[in-house]
């Protein structure tokens, strides 16, 4: 049986348009940077190669995987923008239960590529508006 997951671009929406107005574009590529600064701790976990990560918290246990899963449900996530990367992990793994690596990395890989024209003042809107576009 052939799954083909249908692209869901409702959290690069809740990303997108989670700002006030007085925060402006600096507050977007603030949020950018955070999301692909969590994405850049599970990337190193993808691959039959991937690294493991010793994760210890506040209480004093230590965790060792590579499940980007575990690690993203263990990391203490406070900046609102990353915890709907982590959202969207959760809700890969409850759904399907494999792939939330992925989700976070091609999520955080929509994000890094809209960065450099959001500096140049493309509304966010426009970028909503060319992946529902391109889904249908």
């Amino acid at each position: 049986m052939k799954y083909r997951s249908k692209l869901n671009p409702s959290c690069l929406s809740l990303f997108l348009l989670h700002l006030q107005p007085w925060q402006g574009k600096p507050q977007l590529v603030s949020n950018i940077n955070a999301c692909t600064a969590v994405a850049n701790v599970v990337r190193t976990t993808l691959d039959p190669r991937g690294m493991d990560k010793l994760i210890h918290d506040d209480k004093g246990a230590v965790t060792i995987s590579n499940d980007g899963a575990t690690i993203m449900k263990l990391l203490d996530i406070v900046h609102l923008a990353t915890k709907i990367l982590a959202d969207i992990a959760k809700s890969q793994d409850s759904e399907v239960g494999d792939g939330t690596t992925t989700v976070v990395l091609l999520a955080a890989e929509f994000l890094r590529e809209a960065k450099p024209f959001i500096e140049d003042g493309v509304h966010s809107q426009n970028f909503i508006k060319l992946i529902f576009y391109i889904i249908n």
